[in-house]
């Protein structure tokens, strides 16, 4: 049969540039005719029912049954293979069967089936011999891909709702938020809601940053004297700011501070009479913070038997007090220059003469106990 048919022939052709059909099932391509075609991909479901190109196969037939023919219009449907190999012998082997096709029927162009976008790189192929009046590309509604997507998806959202250490920052964080700010919004206090969000959402980030609640975790779950420890740090951490504010305080009334705060170039007139005062409080608030954290320390190693950093721990309250008594000094200089220098190197001198026996003493105890190590301290 010629190609110069006076009707117009539509072929609905469907592409499989890896011959799946071929290596899946018994046909040889290509298929020409709808029963051929619907055969062929009942075998390939049922060989490989994950294979998308037996749902394009059938799809191509679907398109045959519902193309509505014109006037002296025929049409025919048709599948060809490529080879698994790709490439040039994979576009050679379709063009050898497009042919062989057109030689039984000498369609005028092509409506073109194709469940891959790799097979539509034979498209100028095609163009070049016939052409072709529509694509459609099958995408199959639920692959394996997807579907295990899908599942990957599921079990992430349902362990962010179920589990705990997940529940509570994606979910119990953003809940409190929206929860204090819708409050806040309805009292119209829109920028305290803001502060109130950030402050929310950045103490969470700095606790998981940080490693905090593993901490907390860990100490509850581990031995009892870990509460000990856990306590010396918050107790020095609690001090020391509370010190720090109350040294703030101290110099918060003064005339000079409020003239600072008026006019900041008059802190080279009043700064240092302002840090006097200011050291005063803030010295003890060092003596007080030293001593708790050691002393809090110490008993935990004394409940944990640690005999590691002892030594340590002392020298840290001994050295504290000789910076306070240092620091004394040095703030009755500052608000007053006329006290004078004496009695600074007078508690310079004490100090240095305590550390250095404190220090002689450690030393001749450890060589008498055998020289243990320094990381022993």
């Amino acid at each position: 049969m010629g190609r110069e048919a006076s009707n117009r022939r539509t072929l609905i052709l469907n592409v499989d540039r890896d011959n799946d059909i071929g290596l899946k099932t018994k046909y040889s391509t290509p298929l020409i005719g709808r029963d051929i075609i619907i055969e062929a991909a009942k075998e390939l479901l049922l060989t490989d029912p994950e294979d998308a190109d037996g749902n394009a196969l059938f799809a191509t037939v679907k398109i045959y049954n519902e193309y509505e023919l014109g006037e002296k219009e025929e049409k025919e449907v048709a599948a060809i293979t490529g080879s698994e190999k790709g490439g040039i012998e994979a576009d050679k082997k379709m063009v050898e069967e497009l042919e062989k096709v057109l030689d039984m029927f000498p369609a005028d162009n092509i409506i073109l089936v194709t469940d891959g976008y790799e097979d539509e790189e034979i498209l100028p192929i095609l163009l070049s011999r016939i052409p072709i009046s529509s694509v459609h590309h099958i995408v199959i509604k639920h692959s394996k891909s997807v579907e295990e997507t899908y599942a990957v998806i599921g079990r992430y959202l349902k362990m962010l709702w179920k589990e705990k250490p997940y529940r509570l920052y994606f979910i119990g964080i953003p809940g409190l938020i929206t929860l204090i700010g819708g409050i806040l919004f309805l009292m119209n206090l829109f920028r305290e809601a803001i502060s109130m969000g950030m402050i929310i959402l950045g103490g969470a980030f700095a606790v998981k940053g940080f490693g905090i609640d593993d901490y907390i975790s860990s100490i509850i779950k581990g031995p009892t004297e870990e509460i000990i420890r856990l306590f010396a740090y918050v107790a020095a951490i609690t001090s020391f700011l509370t010190g720090v504010y109350i040294a703030y305080l101290s110099i918060s009334e003064l005339p000079e501070f409020l003239a600072v705060i008026a006019d900041p170039n008059k802190l080279w007139v009043y700064g240092a009479y302002l840090l006097g005062n200011f050291l005063q409080p803030f010295l003890i608030t060092i003596v007080i913070t030293a001593f708790i954290y050691s002393a809090g320390m110490l008993l935990y190693g004394f409940f944990s038997e640690a005999e590691r950093h002892v030594v340590r721990y002392i020298f840290t309250i001994l050295g504290s007090i000789i910076i306070y008594l240092i620091g004394q000094e040095v703030s009755l200089i500052l608000i007053n220059p006329g006290h004078g220098i004496t009695g600074l190197l007078f508690y310079i001198g004490i100090g240095l003469g305590i550390l250095f026996t404190a220090i002689a003493i450690t030393y001749v105890v450890l060589r008498v106990k055998g020289g243990k190590e320094v990381e022993s301290l």
